[in-house]
């Protein structure tokens, strides 16, 4: 028995065979900003209902949200996440690797903060907030870099949340911000952790 086994992928469930075809569908065209918009609108229709998620994908971490690679295409290249969010967790200011995504939210609601660098001073990076928003269960944003910088968190004090995402490619690494004083974060590359 091998102690260096890869876990095995999640069972699939009826949702993830939707959004599968979806993004296989808006991923035949070529232009980033078209196949977020398809798969927008498409997910906007998918997720307008209730949703049954299985029960495995709302256990939570305690040092974190959990993030689980649910499908990556071999075909497109897209994969598919999910993250859950105990009560109060959040992200820190991120990008996401150079490609564009969709998030939505399953479960729970998620306020977005969403950044951009106003300026340069040396290693550290002048980030503005420049918008907020809060999505609730069917709720669906597109990301295209360069204009993909935010923060994320779970509002909520008692309600788990899970929240859906897009990538255009495998995403293993992004630009993690840290804050040092003010307005004035500190950029470094980091790898993705998935559960």
């Amino acid at each position: 028995m091998s102690l260096c086994s890869t876990p095995a992928p999640p069972p699939r469930f009826s949702l993830l065979d939707d959004v599968i075809v979806l993004t296989d569908a808006a991923a035949r065209s070529e232009d980033p900003a078209k196949v977020v918009q398809a798969l927008a609108n498409g997910l906007r229709g998918v997720l307008s209902g209730p949703l049954d998620l299985p029960d495995w994908l709302l256990e939570t971490h305690a040092e974190g949200h959990a993030r689980r690679e649910l499908y990556r295409s071999r075909e497109h290249g897209y994969e598919v996440v999910a993250i859950t969010w105990a009560p109060g967790q959040d992200s820190t200011v991120h990008d996401h690797g150079d490609t564009w995504g969709v998030e939505s939210v399953l479960r729970g609601r998620i306020e977005v903060i969403d950044y951009r660098v106003r300026g340069q001073q040396r290693a550290l990076s002048a980030l503005q907030e420049c918008g907020r928003h809060v999505l609730e269960p069917g709720g669906v944003i597109g990301l295209l870099p360069p204009q993909d910088l935010h923060r994320c968190r779970n509002p909520s004090e008692d309600e788990i949340a899970v929240s859906l995402h897009v990538y255009g490619k495998h995403l293993q690494h992004v630009k993690r911000y840290t804050r040092v004083e003010g307005d004035l974060y500190r950029p470094e590359r980091v790898m993705l952790e998935t559960v």
